[in-house]
């Protein structure tokens, strides 16, 4: 009889373990240990609370990353290594460099509670060198990459070469067409209807030193991989440091460096994907020479040959005559090149075929705007994407011949569709006078009336 009274206080300790206030108080010691451990040490850097440490368990945290390399990886990272890479001295280099707040990287990013650093960082790269070198300002969707390389696994950990490897044979997708879900079960057969907005020709291995490191992100910014020790969840700003030989286990972006950071020992300046409300923004200063920093470093390549040979303003279009017009591309490595329609609208009734060719009679007058995508024969293949715009004059009301002026021949072209079965007019526009919508007796008197009894101007829609 004594053992429910027994049960019911261990459900109430428990409860009384479990609760917010519990979870408080330890969340204030773990604080509290940190910031002993930065006095006690001496470490230039501050710790600060943020969703990541209030609102996920220290098992929760460590999912956040999730670099996990495959035996066989540095076989494969050498492999990339390339005679010709010459890494620049220390009096070549600048004491401090940072694309940061330059306008080429994208927004911070925020990964969740999926081990997906390994896909983020690689397609921070991959956005960061296509702006840097192609002027385009992608957003690419890093969903798309953890639904397709590893399907129910992603969310475990990765690396980078998962997704170089992917963006090099498939492509990258916009963010919009598949938004990031925090999830490897999203089907990535949801990406099937996507078009496929860049590819990346090959990835550069970059060994482990400073100078080496420096002159690739020169070029621009470069993924690695680094061991994140669980003070890391708490930065706020100022110089990381922490001592040890712990395994690598997140991949970061490393956007620039300052010799004189960290009481003049040297950090690089880093983009996360926690969120840019975790550290500096969303960045953190790292030491030099910590935390295995730099493993597995990487500097992409793309395709920089091909090119539009259009303009941006395409000829000037009538909704009175058949447009006719040939797009043109030069670069890239095989013919013959195909064209999509990417974004925007064309004018209605025009038609973009694979080949190039934008043709048809325009419904509509007015300014259109889209974005066309040309790619090559090769495989895998390079794409390149620019926005174009073209205007389209206005048929005149009532003109049915399309010739510029109202006249006798105008009403015979009406009389002749109406009773006779006619062309039709040349456009919807074009045939109607009194603005009915329509071709009809009514639109034949009003221009007669017009024409030779001095009646009202044809109308205008």
């Amino acid at each position: 009889m004594r053992v429910a009274p027994i049960f019911l206080l261990s459900i109430l300790v428990c409860l009384l373990s479990s609760s917010p206030s519990s979870a408080n108080d330890r969340l204030e010691e773990e604080f509290q240990e940190i910031q002993n451990k930065i006095e006690r040490e001496g470490l230039n850097w501050i710790a600060r609370k943020n969703p990541i440490v209030e609102q996920m368990t220290p098992e929760e945290r460590q999912r956040l990353n999730g670099i996990r390399f495959p035996s066989n990886w540095r076989e494969i990272w050498e492999s990339h290594l390339r005679d010709d890479f010459q890494a620049k001295s220390a009096t070549e280099l600048p004491a401090a460099f940072n694309w940061e707040d330059s306008g080429m990287i994208t927004s911070v990013k925020n990964q969740g509670g999926c081990g997906s650093c390994w896909d983020f960082c690689a397609t921070a790269a991959f956005e960061a060198i296509y702006k840097i070198q192609r002027h385009k300002d992608l957003d690419i969707s890093e969903q798309h990459v953890l639904s397709c390389v590893s399907p129910g696994d992603g969310c475990n950990g990765g690396w980078m070469d998962d997704a170089y490897s992917y963006y090099k044979y498939v492509g990258g997708i916009d963010e919009q067409c598949m938004p990031y879900q925090a999830s490897d079960d999203i089907p990535c057969a949801n990406a099937q209807d996507c078009d496929i907005l860049a590819t990346i020709r090959d990835w550069q291995a970059i060994p482990n030193s400073r100078l080496s490191i420096k002159t690739a992100v020169m070029t621009a910014p470069v993924a690695v991989a680094f061991t994140a020790y669980n003070d890391l969840y708490w930065y706020g700003g100022g110089c990381y440091y922490h001592s040890g030989y712990d395994d690598v286990n997140h991949g970061v972006l490393i956007v620039g460096w300052d010799d004189t950071m960290c009481d003049g020992q040297g950090a690089w300046r880093v983009k996360n994907s926690w969120g840019y409300w975790w550290g500096d923004n969303g960045y953190f200063w790292i030491q030099y020479d910590c935390c295995h920093f730099g493993v597995g470093a990487a500097l992409l390549e793309i395709d920089t040959t091909l090119n539009f040979l259009t303009p941006p303003q395409l000829p000037v279009g009538s909704m009175c005559a058949e447009y006719n017009f040939q797009f043109e591309a030069t670069g890239g490595f095989t013919l013959p090149y195909s064209y999509i329609v990417l974004d925007g609208n064309l004018p209605p009734g025009l038609i973009l075929e694979p080949d190039g060719l934008l043709h048809g009679f325009s419904e509509n007058g007015g300014n259109y705007e889209f974005t066309v995508r040309v790619a090559d024969a090769f495989f895998p293949a390079s794409y390149y994407f620019d926005d174009f715009t073209l205007s389209v004059e206005e048929a005149p009301e009532c003109d049915a011949d399309c010739s510029g002026g109202l006249n006798l021949i105008d009403i015979l072209y009406m009389i002749d569709y109406t009773y006779n079965g006619g062309p039709d007019p040349i456009t919807a526009r074009s045939g109607d006078c009194d603005c009915s919508r329509g071709c009809d007796l009514l639109d034949i008197l009003y221009l007669v009336d017009y024409l030779y009894n001095e009646g009202p101007e044809p109308c205008t829609y």
